[in-house]
């Protein structure tokens, strides 16, 4: 793996341990404990990151240079720093509309241990296709982000690590609600 992928990919993985460890920790009551009428709950948050990962690295592993060969430039990384200080904050943002349109094809399962076992074969198959990423593609478009547009790798993984973390700050809030169950 290039090396800086690899260090994205490390901040990622850094990233989704705490994840990992809500699923462990807590029951399927709490995970699925709702704080307000139509709030999400822990697990919603969680698949909700599963989905953005999953379509995300299908478009990625779709993605043809023969069609499509472009390096993105200073706008692609003015809007990645942007984005990424946006997802640095505790302020709410709707999701992007092909999300929820998705996210019903991908069989998510509401089992918190069986979505384990999918998330990390998920992060396995990220695994491979980033292993195996081109080394001369690196500064090239490959995602298109409905927000910011075209980005690289190196950008895409970014919006990863700082999507995230901007959910901690839900997931945290969550479990500090007074009616949270004990």
């Amino acid at each position: 793996m290039n090396p800086k992928i690899q260090k994205h990919w490390a901040r990622l993985e850094e990233g989704k341990a705490y994840y990992d460890a809500l699923l462990q920790v807590f029951n399927e009551q709490q995970l699925n404990f709702h704080p307000e009428d139509a709030a999400w709950s822990m697990l919603d948050v969680m698949q909700h990151l599963f989905t953005s990962e999953s379509i995300s690295l299908k478009f990625m592993q779709n993605f043809d240079f023969n069609r499509k060969d472009e390096k993105v430039g200073l706008k692609s990384e003015i809007k990645t720093i942007l984005l990424v200080n946006r997802l640095n904050s505790k302020k709410k943002y709707k999701a992007p509309k092909i999300l929820s349109e998705k996210k019903e094809s991908l069989n998510i399962s509401h089992d918190a241990h069986e979505f384990s076992h999918q998330w990390e074969n998920l992060r396995n198959e990220m695994f491979s296709f980033l292993d195996d990423f081109p080394e001369d593609k690196i500064g090239h478009f490959i995602f298109a982000h409905p927000a910011v547009g075209k980005l690289n790798v190196l950008q895409t993984l970014q919006f990863f690590v700082a999507h995230i973390k901007h959910h901690q700050f839900q997931i945290e809030s969550i479990n500090h609600h007074n009616d949270f169950p004990k």
